[in-house]
């Protein structure tokens, strides 16, 4: 039986570089997929852990050797896991390259402290590719591998030099060099090319240049966009296999791109630490530090993957986005709700899951946390995913083997942090320990490579064999090699040990070597897509440009515009254009609501397509949750601890004192439970100015209630009634009433200093209104009505008759509450008729009114509601723009 027959090249891992073949015991490898049957072969086959636990097992082997000589001591106390990662990677290049551990006694200070170290690493870090390739060649002089011969893309010298040993006790045979011996145009390019980079003179004078031949076997296109690029691209890749795409990146699109037009995707691998199964740990965590962040606690409550169950954490998601917090009266409703959903059998079950995933306790960010609670977390974690690694979804089974598999190299780190002594762990090492645990990020598992697929490298150095049809898309500047990290006399010290490692000069020759292969492969045809205007291009173009006497570029918008046999055109339909009315069709009618409440009414009065869109259409905006802006919050918490504070029985003869140390504990009692956020870092100012604001307001507002003689105050006060249109509901701010039996209803608002006095002043204040007439039909006399401005301390109210110390606003026109009601019956009624005959509104202020837009005489004046709070100003229409 014949042995193995290995073609190997050193870019080779994870390309689709060569043609499938009726072939048996050949292998297409690169290094690791070489090094993997070699240690198969020779019995050296191990389970080898993950870059995230060779790190922490490098940490403390710096940390056994640190001392405040040591060259990495002050970055080791800043970022010990970023430093070990960095010194490692150092560590591993050095072994590849011939490193033993040991340097002279003449080795720059750096060297001779790494060399102090590997004393101790050389026997507790897991193995790197160069020890292991040196146990290889070990077991080599004992045992010869099963394999024939090897075939080697590029030259063995230009090898890391453990490979080079492995090699010279191999049957190596070199590749055939890709000569260039395309058609026409193209094998004039490629002889131009071969001889340019061996050593000839690029041509100075056009004349010497190459001129232009168009005969396809050479195609250049551009165009303004990737996306067009893509989609044209979409079209060019044939199914027979004798394409070979050199993807320069983007490949995702382009496979897009593909699916669109019914063709087989490539399979391009983006790895991702995005994918959703692997973004679920770090979210946990996140939840370990106090202060606790609500933006991540909201990612986690709405994150597609949740140990929490949906209807729970959807629940308590809408909460926490409404009132930041946790604990109270509101987060108590949630729970009671999500109880009675779940019912008696899986409610505590449920219940536990919100303790032990929000409920729990957390730790400074300062001092860290204990590593057994970190622990304790992640092993949670990895038990949801392990319970679900038999999910008959293949693409929700690989994403959670991959999530598994980031849970336990992250459990295996932190155990062996707790190995070496550590006992806590701060946030920033926490989130470079997973980082490094999630550094390969997943597959995405919905989009493999399918049937038909082209042959697809994205490393120009992975191509060597010839084929018919080579397209390099996009051209774009690929990543150089960087400089060295070391001195000159450090590179010679290592040198001096036996590390051959290449200069900064020879591997990018090397790097520019490979970039002719794409070319030289093509036999028929080469395509250059190059990349949009303004965007660098790869430097093969450059060269291509040094050789040719102006290269035709096609422009891919020119090429759809001029239309072609494969192009049909696509009649534009445009969108909706904005008008003032809408006019329902004759066999459609809209009922009005049984009962209504001021924001109903406002939107029929005032914009009546929003009424109609959000009541009687149901149409209902995106659930996507998201925390509310500052204004909403300061506006809810001064309502609750208002409320609070009335709610009190001593609230109208409690002292100035006994009253500033209730609002000290209320308010960060309150705070905790509906506006933590404002205690994340970098909210200080903010919390600090809100927390004055409000004191100031509620003290003024005690000194207003008293200076007015109030015996009663009723925060939050259910009022009802009717009206023509039927049953009317509100819920009062505050409903007072003073020793002589007159009431008044307050609005609170956090801020509008100007916006509501304007409104007594032009003595449309409807919801004011709309209170009042239903305590007047409660009590048989009109209340006095005020907004009071909480984030300015000041009380408006249209006369003082109520409160003595009020700013007064009195109404332009003479009208009072009362009249303000009849206008309110009058504009109800004109908005009524519009209904009855499916006539709508659309009151916005980029649509010209009309001549219906005039409310009657006796009816309120005309208000433009604020667009910001119009889930529904899109639908409204689009503006022609062509």
């Amino acid at each position: 039986m014949t042995g193995h027959c290995i073609i190997f090249g050193y870019h080779l891992d994870g390309q689709r570089a060569t043609r499938p073949a009726n072939s048996l015991g050949v292998s297409v490898v690169g290094p690791m997929g070489f090094l993997n049957i070699l240690e198969t072969q020779l019995g050296l086959l191990a389970l080898h852990p993950s870059q995230a636990e060779r790190i922490v097992q490098y940490r403390n082997c710096l940390q056994e050797f640190d001392a405040p000589e040591r060259f990495y001591h002050a970055s080791f106390a800043t970022d010990p896991l970023g430093t070990a990662a960095c010194l490692l990677e150092w560590r591993d290049q050095w072994m590849l390259h011939g490193w033993n551990g040991a340097l002279g006694a003449e080795a720059p200070q750096r060297l001779q402290d790494l060399a102090d170290v590997e004393d101790l690493a050389c026997a507790s870090v897991a193995p790197n590719v160069g020890q292991r390739l040196k146990l290889v060649l070990d077991a080599m002089q004992r045992r010869k591998p099963g394999i024939e011969r090897v075939q080697i893309v590029e030259a063995v010298e230009t090898l890391p030099i453990r490979w080079q040993a492995i090699f010279s006790v191999l049957p190596v045979v070199g590749a055939a060099e890709l000569d260039g011996v395309g058609r026409g145009f193209l094998g004039a390019l490629q002889k131009r090319l071969r001889t340019a980079v061996s050593g000839g003179q690029l041509p100075g004078p056009q004349s010497s240049r190459l001129s232009w031949q168009d005969d396809g076997s050479v195609v250049v296109v551009q165009a303004e966009t990737t996306t067009l690029a893509s989609h044209w691209l979409a079209t060019q890749l044939a199914q027979d296999g004798s394409t070979l795409l050199v993807s320069g990146g983007d490949g995702v699109r382009l496979d897009a791109h593909l699916s669109s037009v019914k063709l087989p995707r490539q399979g391009f691998k983006e790895s991702s630490a995005f994918r959703p199964a692997l973004q679920v740990l770090p979210l946990a965590l996140e939840l370990l530090w106090e202060p606790l962040n609500f933006y991540a606690l909201v990612q986690f409550l709405t994150h597609p993957i949740c140990p929490i169950p949906h209807y729970a954490r959807r629940s308590l998601a809408e909460k926490v986005a409404d009132a930041p917090g946790i604990g109270g009266l509101q987060w108590q409703r949630v729970l009671v709700d999500i109880g009675t959903h779940y019912g008696d059998e899986k409610a505590p079950q449920v219940r536990e899951q919100i303790r032990a995933w929000i409920e729990h306790d957390r730790h400074s960010s300062e001092l860290g946390a204990p590593l057994t609670a970190v622990v304790e977390r992640v092993e949670r974690v990895a038990e949801f995913f392990r319970l679900r690694l038999g999910e008959t979804d293949a693409a929700r089974r690989l994403a959670f083997n991959a999530a598994f598999g980031q849970c336990k190299a992250c459990l295996e780190s932190l155990k062996g942090l707790q190995g070496q002594g550590a006992d806590h762990i701060s946030p920033r090492q926490l989130q470079k320990l997973v980082a490094q645990a999630t550094a390969n990020g997943s597959d995405n598992p919905l989009w493999p490579a399918e049937v038909g697929a082209a042959l697809v490298v994205t490393n120009p150095a992975a191509v060597f064999e010839p084929i018919e049809r080579v397209i390099w898309s996009p051209l774009s500047m690929p990543v150089l090699p960087g400089r060295d990290p070391w001195s000159g006399d450090e590179i010679r010290a290592l040198k001096e040990a036996g590390v051959a490692l290449p200069d900064a000069s020879e591997r990018l020759d090397r790097v520019a070597a490979t970039w002719l292969r794409p070319v030289m492969a093509a036999g028929e045809q080469l395509v250059l897509v190059l990349p949009p205007p303004g965007d660098e291009a790869h430097p093969i173009w450059q060269m291509v440009c040094a050789v040719v006497d102006q290269p035709k570029v096609l422009s891919l918008e020119t090429l759809l515009s001029a239309g072609g046999a494969a192009l049909r055109p696509v009649t534009p339909v445009p969108l909706p254009a904005p008008k003032r009315w809408w006019q329902l069709p004759d066999d459609v009618s809209v009922a009005l609501r049984p009962k209504e409440s001021f924001s109903s009414l406002e939107k029929l009065l005032f914009n009546p397509y929003h009424w109609l869109l959000q009541y009687p259409a149901r149409l209902r905006p995106s659930r996507t949750v998201s925390l509310g802006g500052d204004f909403r919050t300061f506006g809810n918490l001064a309502h609750g601890l208002v409320e609070q504070f009335y709610s009190h029985p001593d609230a109208l003869t409690m002292s100035v004192s006994v009253f500033d140390s209730w609002f000290a504990g209320a308010f960060d009692a309150l705070l905790d439970q509906e506006g933590a956020l404002l205690r994340m870092p970098g909210r200080g100012a903010d919390l600090a100015e809100f927390r004055y604001r409000l004191h100031q307001a509620m003290r003024n507002l005690r000194d207003q209630v008293g200076k007015a003689g109030i015996v009663e105050v009723q925060p939050e006060r259910a009022v009802v009634g009717h009206f023509p249109g039927g049953e009317l509901a509100g819920s009062a701010d505050l409903v007072m009433k003073n020793a002589r039996g007159e009431h008044a209803v307050v609005d609170m608002k956090w801020s509008g200093s100007k916006k509501f006095p304007q409104k007594l002043r032009d003595n449309c204040h409807l919801q004011l209104a709309i209170y009042a007439e239903l305590l007047h039909q409660e009590h048989g006399a009109w209340p006095s009505v005020a907004y009071y401005v909480l984030d300015r301390a000041r009380l408006f109210a249209p006369d003082d008759r109520v409160f003595p110390s009020a700013e007064v606003v009195p109404s332009a026109d003479g009208e009072n509450t009362a009249q303000l009601w009849q206008r309110f019956l009058a504009t109800w009624r004109w908005r009524v008729l519009q209904v009855q005959s499916g006539r709508f509104e659309v009151v916005l202020d980029s649509i010209p009114v009309t001549d219906e837009s005039v409310a009657p005489e006796d009816a309120m004046g005309t208000e433009t509601l604020n667009a910001a709070y119009n889930d529904y100003r899109t639908l409204a229409g689009w503006e022609n723009r062509a």
